[in-house]
């Protein structure tokens, strides 16, 4: 099913959805009458953002609001037993016989009853995008769900701050609690603390342990001074031992040049040079002088080196000293030592002790400041949530709305009738366009006719009235609106004809097809070119074309000539269009298929074309309900098949052309009728309305009979 199927189906049933919209409409309107007019009341309530509590507890009662499941967490705290429960106290709704459901007042059902009935009338909802909940009420009367709206706000607020205040009472009782037992904890740790210290005697711990860690390290730096000292010693005496020092070197020696004799022996030494100095400068080396404190020199050089030869001696002596010095610091190092160790296993309980108290300390200290906070801060905190707006009393009611109810119930009608005519498309057999008709059938198109408007507008009105003034017929008149398809298909069965004379059957699967509306316009159109045409009409028992030409039903026709009842000349009639003759059906029989098939029906192509005639029109009997034009194969040259879109399925046409098949007939072609604008596979109306302009023209060769065959008579 294409768009333009699915159009022209809208086209052709357009009173389907017109009738099922009116009747929704008055159901839409009959339903609105009979229901009852309800109010609605909307208080509004604003929720904070999500703050820590001064506490640092999430109580139940003041949840976090920044998140959705939070938010709908309040939510259906507003629709709590609790809250529902206030919202019946405060009014006093169990009174009311409508909440009640006729239990006694203040009884437990006319309680439960009242909570159920409003929870049913209470509708919560958060409004997108906002921190705004609206609580909506509907009922019959709107001063009640007004009171309803607002105190149902009243009562969540209410709730919310009645569980907030137990809350907060319930942690300042927590923390009191909490805070004496950490006073009981604190003094514990203080007390064995104390009886610690003074069990150990470790009243000045601290400092012992520094005075000790001094003195540690000083006794360290000494030992390793002396450490070296000593090696020092020892290299010398070694080396001495080993007289690799030479005597000035030996000189240089701490050891030897701290001893007293030789310092003082080198300071008399010194001193002596320095006279002999002072002597040079005045005497010879031969004065007495001079050679006596050159004397005096040489002695003392004498006790040096007999004092060096005791170096070995005085280093041992000295390295015995120092090795002495190094195991007593030693000793006291060791000593330093172990009173360091002893004072840090005393040190390691004392802390765990001292962490201990400092820890109850500050939990103590943490606790007895949130105290304070609490103290302070009562009914300083932002509520949870707050009445935003209340309800005022409403004015209209919100439901049945008129508009809506009658709307739907139209437009529902209206689609429902659009919802049918789609399936009577999809379940249409029938030929549609002419790629359908190629499709289904496997037979060449020669022909489309349009389908024609009921009802012509003024201009064609009047435009009538002038053809009838002119003499024009009806039959002309009428053909000027399909001449143009015609003219189309008459250049295409003239391609089609193997003579100079031809005979054209039209046939259908069923009546009304259109079957005598193409044979009438099809002769037309041929006399308009100047063929001689005559048009049979073979419809027996229906016949239509006496109707058209408007000849009286009494006018001899085929079927006299068959019975040879009249000439030939007889039955040809002037149809008052020029080289047109008709021959009418006549009188009715009773089983015509009998006649056709006894008579000799193949003699009248031959009288015809006898008498002149260039073309034969025959107009025959439907194909599926009798089998009169089977008895008609000899007779024509070339067979068109009418087929009615949108209308015949495909199937009853397809038997009809197989009847055909089986009885020797070739089908030429199919005409297509009443084919819809949209349905052709090329813009045909184009063409239409450029020869639309040229329609005037089409009726010069069409004219009255004045000028061929004369109104009804006999032809020789």
């Amino acid at each position: 099913m294409n768009p333009a199927q699915l159009v022209d189906g809208i086209r052709r049933h357009s009173w389907i959805p017109i009738t099922l919209g009116l009747f929704g409409l008055i159901l839409g309107y009959a339903y609105f009458k009979r229901q009852k007019p309800v109010y609605e009341a909307v208080s509004v309530a604003q929720f904070g953002s999500e703050q820590n509590s001064l506490l640092g507890l999430n109580s139940m009662s003041t949840p976090g609001l920044g998140d959705e499941k939070s938010v709908n967490t309040l939510i259906q705290a507003a629709k709590s037993r609790e809250v529902v429960g206030r919202v019946v106290a405060e009014l006093n709704l169990t009174r009311l016989t409508g909440f009640s459901g006729g239990h006694p007042n203040n009884s437990k059902e006319a309680h439960e009853n009242a909570i159920s009935t409003v929870s049913s009338m209470i509708r919560i909802s958060l409004r997108k995008d906002t921190r705004l909940i609206d609580f909506n009420v509907t009922g019959a009367d709107p001063e009640q769900v007004a009171s309803l709206s607002n105190q149902a706000v009243l009562s969540l607020v209410a709730e919310l701050e009645s569980q907030k205040s137990k809350t907060m009472q319930g942690a300042i009782q927590a923390l009191v609690a909490e805070g004496q037992r950490l006073q009981d904890k604190l003094t514990k740790s203080e007390i064995a603390m104390h009886d610690y210290k003074r069990s150990n005697q470790a009243i000045s711990l601290d400092e012992r342990k520094d005075l000790v860690l001094t003195k540690l390290k000083e006794l360290g730096s000494e030992l390793n001074h002396q450490s070296k000292e000593r090696l020092t010693l020892e290299t010398q005496l070694k080396a001495c031992k080993e007289e690799k020092l030479p005597r000035d070197e030996l000189l240089n020696l701490p050891t030897i040049a701290s001893h007293p004799k030789v310092s003082g022996i080198l300071t008399q030494i010194s001193n002596q040079k320095s006279a002999l100095a002072l002597l040079s400068e005045r005497y010879k080396p031969k004065h007495p002088r001079y050679e006596a404190v050159q004397a005096v020199i040489n002695n003392q050089e004498q006790q040096v080196t007999t004092i060096l030869a005791d170096a070995v001696h005085l280093l041992e002596s000295s390295c015995e000293n120092a090795r002495e010095l190094e195991r007593r610091l030693q000793e006291q190092l060791k000593k330093q030592e172990s009173e360091a160790l002893d004072l840090e296993q005393l040190a390691v309980q004392y802390n765990v002790l001292k962490r201990e108290m400092e820890s109850d300390q500050a939990v103590y200290e943490s606790v007895l400041t949130r105290i304070k906070q609490v103290d302070v801060s009562k009914g300083m905190e932002t509520p949870p949530i707050w009445v935003h707006q209340l309800a005022m009393v409403p004015g209209e009611p919100v439901s049945p709305n008129a508009k809506k109810v009658v709307g739907s119930s139209t437009a529902g009608g209206f689609m429902l009738g659009l919802a049918i005519i789609g399936l009577i498309v999809m379940q249409d057999r029938s030929i549609r366009s002419v790629e359908d008709a190629r499709q289904k059938l496997r037979v060449p198109v020669l022909g489309m006719i349009a389908n024609l408007p009921q009802h012509p507008d003024t201009k064609n009105q009047r435009s009538k009235e002038h053809d009838h003034s002119q003499g024009l017929t009806p039959a002309l008149i009428a053909h000027k609106a399909v001449a143009e398809s015609f003219r189309e298909f008459r250049a295409i069965i003239a391609r089609m004809a193997k003579s100079q004379q031809t005979c054209h059957m039209v046939v259908s699967a069923v009546p009304d097809e259109g079957k005598t509306f193409v044979s009438t316009h099809l002769a037309v159109s041929l006399a308009s070119q100047g063929f001689r045409t005559l048009l049979i009409d073979m419809d027996l028992r229906r016949s239509q074309l006496a109707n058209v030409f408007g000849i009286p039903s009494n006018r001899k026709g085929v079927i006299d000539l068959l019975l040879e009842e009249a000439s030939f000349a007889e039955v040809c009639l002037s149809g008052g269009i020029a080289h047109l003759a008709i021959m009418p059906a006549g009188k009715r029989v009773a089983n015509p298929a009998e006649l056709l098939s006894t008579c000799g029906v193949e003699r009248l192509k031959e009288m015809a074309f006898a008498a002149g005639f260039d073309r034969i029109v025959i107009d025959t009997a439907p194909l599926i309900p009798v089998n009169d034009t089977l008895e008609l194969g000899g007779l024509a040259d070339s067979t068109f098949m009418v087929v009615r879109c949108n209308r015949t399925p495909s199937d009853i046409i397809q038997e009809a052309i197989r009847k055909l098949q089986q009885t020797g007939i070739p089908l030429s072609g199919l005409i297509l009728n009443r084919l819809a604008q949209r349905t052709r596979s090329y813009d045909y109306y184009y063409h239409r309305s450029y020869y639309k302009a040229g329609e005037n023209e089409e009726s010069a060769p069409l004219r009255p009979a004045s000028r061929g065959l004369n109104p009804p008579h006999r032809m020789d």
